[in-house]
Parts: C-alpha cells; structure tokens; sequence
C-alpha cells in the first residue's frame, strides 16, 4: 500500500502556497514512487482515516515566496499566472491539483501546456479559466463609495478575486485611498495613496468599517452625490419597450447585483 499524506493549510493564497512548499519537501523525503501520494486540504479536517498521515501546515510567508519564485524562474510567468488564478478559484481540491499540476510540470517544463489529456493540467487550466473569466467581470461591475477620506467598494464574489484585482485598481487609481471589502472571505483590499496594496481581516476589517459609519454584514448607509446620480442616469436612460431580462441575466447574472446601486 502506498503512503499517503494530507497537508491541511488555511484557506489563503499564502496558507496554499506554503502547504504546496512542504508537500515537494515531504515528497522528496518519501520511499514511493508514486507521484500523487499528496494531497492538500484547505480549511477545517474532514473525516480522518486510520491510513493517511495527516499534518497541520502553519502559513509562512517565505516558504510561499520561495514557490512563487520555483514556479515562476522554472515554469515562467504565464504558468505561474495560470496555477495562481487557479488558486484563486473556490475548488475544494483547487489545491490538490495545483499541486499534481506542479508536479508534473516540473517533470516536463513548459512543454505541460501540451499535455491536455492530463486530468490535472486539463483541470488547472479550467479554473484558472473561469476565475479569471468573473474577475474581469467583478472589475466592470464594482462599485465605489465616496467616503469623503476615501472610495469604498464592497463585494460578494465566488472566487478569490481581490489578490487578482489588486495590480489592476492599483494602476487605475494610484493617486486614491481605496479599500475593497470581501464580504464572503471576511478580509480587504487597502490601497494608500501612491503606496502598495495590503491586505487586512478580522477585527482590522471591522475597526476601519467602524469609522466609516458601516458595519461588515450590511451595505454601508453612507450615500455620496454620485450614486445618486448614477442611479438617477441608470432608470432615465432606461427604455422599457427595449426590455430584454433574459439578455440582461446573461450579461449581468442577479448574483452581482447585490451590491450595485443601480439596482437597489
């Protein structure tokens, strides 16, 4: 029987990344020559079994920074750009086949593109796929608050997007404080102005939406002059005879609408 082992990591970019660093260091160490002796569970355990090997993985941010540098400096950038959009999709296996991808890519290069009957390449490329297909969607469809201090934007997405969307409102708004809340992961986006992006959760979250006059479980009271406009401009350009709500649910799915004043 072979050897199995479950890396259990906590549910963020870094906690993945670092679980993927010690799993090729565990792999290395293992007798067995079978190549998917590993798997990643991200979160809470499951049901444990008497014949797996199960071992709790602290995050490191430099055990992560050292695999991003592996994948990047071995595999190249567009790979690398495809398993972190893969991470950041909401797979429960996402990190396993990361990781089975990896493997497999480090065996054979940049040539794994090529091996699209592979399930783990096939797979990977699937969720790199469809979050990056709703992050640019959630790019278009984000809205912002006037603060007075600073813009606001709060969103429900299923995928990871903010560690995507990051680099893309940096470069629109380098001259705005800004701060982007996931409702759903419980953390947000920070952005200084003319500084890097930051990333901040629990009780930080719940202090900076304190100031502001909002709480994170509802939509925030504040209303500046401009969603009033942008609300007032979407129903006068309306043309009801022109209604197609079939073609406005493939466009625009009700799910991003929560937090889009125009259709409050």
């Amino acid at each position: 029987m072979e050897e199995q082992l479950i890396l259990h990591c906590e549910n963020r970019i870094d906690g993945i990344l670092t679980a993927i660093y010690d799993a090729f260091v565990f792999k290395n160490k293992m007798n067995t020559p079978y190549r998917d002796s590993i798997s990643i569970q991200i979160g809470d355990g499951g049901n444990v079994s008497l014949f797996v090997k199960e071992i709790e993985v602290a995050t490191d941010a430099a055990k992560a920074q050292k695999t991003v540098y592996a994948i990047q400096s071995k595999l190249g950038f567009s790979i690398y750009q495809t398993v972190f959009y893969a991470l950041c999709h909401f797979d429960e296996d996402r990190a396993t086949v990361v990781l089975g991808y990896l493997v497999r890519a480090f065996a054979k290069g940049s040539r794994i593109r090529e091996y699209m009957a592979d399930p783990y390449a096939m797979r990977v490329l699937e969720l790199s796929r469809k979050a990056g297909n709703e992050c640019q969607k959630m790019m278009g469809f984000l809205r912002f608050r006037d603060m007075g201090g600073f813009l606001f934007a709060r969103m429900e997405p299923k995928c990871d997007d903010l560690p995507i969307m990051q680099e893309h409102f940096a470069d629109r708004y380098p001259n705005e404080n800004f701060v982007i809340y996931d409702a759903v992961r419980d953390y947000a986006l920070v952005h200084p102005a003319y500084k890097q992006c930051f990333f901040v959760s629990d009780e930080a979250i719940a202090e900076a939406l304190a100031e502001i006059g909002g709480e994170r479980d509802g939509v925030l009271a504040v209303t500046d002059e401009y969603e009033q406009l942008w609300r007032r401009y979407f129903k006068t350009m309306a043309i009801e005879e022109r209604e197609n709500e079939r073609c406005q649910n493939n466009l625009l799915p009700k799910w991003y609408r929560k937090n889009m004043p125009e259709f409050g």
